[in-house]
């Protein structure tokens, strides 16, 4: 499954929010490649394997699953999440991109490539069902951002 959504950080429109700049949803979104506790809901605990500048490797133990993922980091570009497929998942990967299309107008665009194995009988349809959740915590994601910095 692939697709990719907008969220909209700052509202021009909107005075009675606080904008964030570049720079502070730059860190927030380090902060949810490097403090993943912070963001995951149900995370137990991660360890972080290997640090540099651009890259984190990462293990994230969820109940009954553990997950390795790696992050690329492009300075105040974009983070890019890509899980390593093993026994208990298949992979994929994410990528948060920041984009402005006029000065201070924020938004990160999320892009998912996901695969999961369905079995032909799968009347619920999964697929929307995923979509929805990753909206749902993306759009936490940004919420969380904020009240770090905006309060």
């Amino acid at each position: 499954m692939e697709f990719e959504h907008l969220v909209q950080v700052n509202d021009l429109d909107r005075h009675d929010i606080t904008d964030l700049s570049r720079g502070q949803l730059w860190q927030g979104l380090l902060a949810r490649a490097h403090e993943p506790d912070q963001f995951i809901v149900g995370l137990d605990h991660f360890e972080l394997l290997e640090v540099r500048e651009d890259y984190l490797m990462r293990r994230l133990y969820l109940p009954g699953l553990t997950v390795e993922d790696e992050v690329w980091l492009s300075h105040q570009e974009q983070v890019q999440y890509r899980i390593r497929p093993s026994a208990d998942t298949p992979g994929g990967s994410l990528t948060m991109r920041i984009e402005e299309p006029q000065p201070g107008a924020l938004f990160v665009r999320f892009c998912y490539a996901t695969e999961h194995h369905l079995q032909a009988d799968d009347s619920i349809p999964y697929d929307e069902f995923v979509r929805q959740a990753y909206i749902a915590a993306d759009v936490d994601t940004i919420r969380l951002i904020r009240e770090r910095f905006a309060g």
